[in-house]
């Protein structure tokens, strides 16, 4: 019996890897990916794949940024907190794996009997007894319909799809990190012009009360100009706040405690005046960490439907066990009994249970493909609203230099007026307003066109994996 048991298990071990149940075919994604973008600038429609960019912070050329990146990449706590998942995802791996192999248990213990009698016309008498026993039991069930391994492979690609979560996080944090960067540099040019503005002011209002005691300008004018000063004053404050909260923005996102000051040397904004390529829309695929994690839940739905309509048969399980008893420990490994037994275990009436749980994976399958659609179609908007942002964030930029060149010619003109006595000082101000928030709109407006371009290369998933990612062992 034993020898026709080893016999039909041997056999179900050798013909398991063709009977096992494979994932259904790949369904076809329900979005169209196109060409190349509609926004792509002109003398770019030829590129194809384009060369990703290692370390796509390092074209801002700045040492400063380059420290602020790599500190918050080693202490950012959300990065942490994805390397916590991924150590997870590792364990559940290791765990789904574990059933792939034999399980061996044991078990030991002893009994002590006391029995007093105590019958009339007799002595009282006590007797005692030990015993010993111990049992060592192994099973086996082969993996005959590919259920394990699809929960396996399942699992690993779970791992993979948590690592690229800590990529998506990792290239989210250098843009972030990079933008707060700019934004400091704006508030803090922001606010040099506006000191400078101010001593304008300050200057203005001290010349127009010397000209109210010679008697060359009205109580109005000196009223105006003060009401100037006073305008100008009243956006430090302002300035001032979100310089701070950048400030705690940034320690933040490196890592640190948000009220310790940010040394921070750049006073002007870098240099980044080319768009890079964003080459065509089919490469986000394979360089956005977003999409790939996407691709790969979607995978695994699939081998978890696998795994539920292998659970719908029947399995095949080897048992062996030794027990072992006696009255005394030192002789209790010199009695025992061995088994070694084989049997089928399948479902005959569970109320629909398993094929259920198939019909529920196969609804996460459609679920996770529409996620990874939604996920392509949101990274090529993404992309076409980078490139439309840069194009007409540069033509605002122009008119905007433009309509300060104007409002200059107006201030030259208004105060040669003035001073000849054919204007008011009213027209002076409105001219000299326009040009204080002119200056400083260019300023922020030219912070935002840096972090236009600083967003395509999020939007194109430059770099994740192979410049920031984490060690595979993890």
């Amino acid at each position: 019996m034993i020898r026709q048991l080893c016999a039909g298990g041997w056999m179900l071990l050798m013909i398991s890897g063709c009977t096992a149940l494979t994932p259904e075919s790949a369904p076809s994604l329900p979005v169209v990916v196109p060409e190349s973008y509609a926004n792509q600038p002109f003398n770019d429609l030829g590129a194809a794949m384009a060369t990703p960019i290692t370390h796509w912070w390092t074209v801002l050329g700045s040492r400063e940024l380059n420290a602020m990146v790599q500190k918050g990449l080693a202490n950012n706590y959300d990065l942490k907190i994805r390397r916590a998942r991924i150590a997870q995802s590792a364990a559940v791996l290791k765990k789904v794996t574990a059933a792939r192999l034999p399980g061996l248990a044991f078990s030991i213990g002893g009994t002590r009997t006391h029995t007093r009698s105590d019958m009339k016309g007799s002595s009282p008498s006590d007797n005692s007894s030990h015993s010993w026993n111990g049992n060592l039991s192994a099973s086996y069930t082969p993996d005959i319909w590919g259920n394990t391994a699809a929960s396996v492979r399942a699992a690993d690609m779970a791992l993979d799809a948590a690592r690229q979560d800590y990529n998506e996080t990792a290239l989210a944090l250098t843009t972030d990190i990079a933008e707060r960067w700019v934004n400091l540099i704006s508030v803090r040019e922001r606010l040099k012009l506006l000191h400078s503005q101010i001593r304008v002011d300050t200057a203005e209002l001290a010349l127009q009360n010397l000209r109210f005691l010679n008697g060359k300008a009205s109580a109005l004018d000196v009223s105006q100009q003060r009401e100037s000063l006073a305008k100008s004053l009243s956006g430090v404050p302002l300035l001032e706040k979100e310089e701070k909260q950048e400030m705690n923005a940034l320690a933040l996102l490196m890592g640190g405690t948000p009220g310790q000051p940010i040394a921070l040397d750049t006073t002007t904004f870098p240099n980044m005046t080319h768009t890079t390529s964003p080459g065509i829309p089919a490469a986000l695929l394979a360089h956005r960490p977003d999409i790939r994690a996407a691709r790969l839940r979607l995978m695994a739905a699939r081998e978890d439907v696998a795994a539920a309509k292998a659970d719908l048969l029947p399995a095949f399980t080897l048992t062996a066990s030794a027990l072992f008893s006696s009255g005394s420990l030192d002789l209790l490994f010199q009695n025992w009994v061995s088994t070694l037994a084989g049997s089928f275990a399948g479902p005959i009436l569970d109320g629909g249970r398993r094929r259920a749980e198939v019909e529920r994976t196969r609804a996460v399958v459609q679920e996770r493909l529409n996620t990874y659609a939604k996920t392509v179609a949101t990274a090529i908007g993404e992309v076409e609203d980078s490139l439309v942002g840069i194009d007409r964030q540069a033509e605002y930029i122009q008119r905007l230099e433009e309509e300060l060149a104007a409002a200059g010619i107006s201030l030259k003109n208004s105060r040669v007026q003035y001073l000849n006595g054919q204007g008011s000082y009213l027209n002076y101000l409105t001219a000299w307003s326009a040009i204080k928030r002119l200056e400083r709109q260019l300023v922020n407006e030219r912070a935002n066109l840096i972090k236009k371009r600083i967003a395509l290369h999020n939007a194109m998933g430059w770099q994740a994996a192979e410049a920031i990612g984490v060690d595979d062992n993890v």
